[in-house]
């Protein structure tokens, strides 16, 4: 019988017969955590290179990211949404600079 909680974290819990856990396998939580692991990394990668000036496009490559759009609105969007970091020239935002 599925179980529905209600927290901080709202969960479903959805029992699997042995059958289905042959075919598909456990659930494995690494999975999970890697992606969430990996973004963290990147944003903090970000912060820590951006210590000192740099460019778009030298932070996307300094990630190892060859495309700066994707990038940009993966990564650095929502750092500089939430002024977590800030434009070198904030009143020429296609600067490159």
């Amino acid at each position: 019988m599925p179980k529905f909680i209600e927290d901080d974290v709202f969960r479903t819990i959805i029992p699997l017969t042995s059958v289905a856990v042959e075919k598909i396998g456990p659930y494995e939580k690494t999975q999970v955590k890697t992606q969430v692991k990996t973004q963290v990394t990147i944003y903090d990668e970000i912060l820590a290179f951006c210590l000192e000036p740099h460019s778009k496009a030298e932070i996307a490559k300094h990630c190892g990211y060859k495309n700066t759009k994707s990038f940009t609105l993966k990564y650095m969007r929502p750092l500089l949404d939430n002024q977590t970091l800030k434009m070198t020239i904030p009143d020429k935002p296609n600067s490159r600079n």
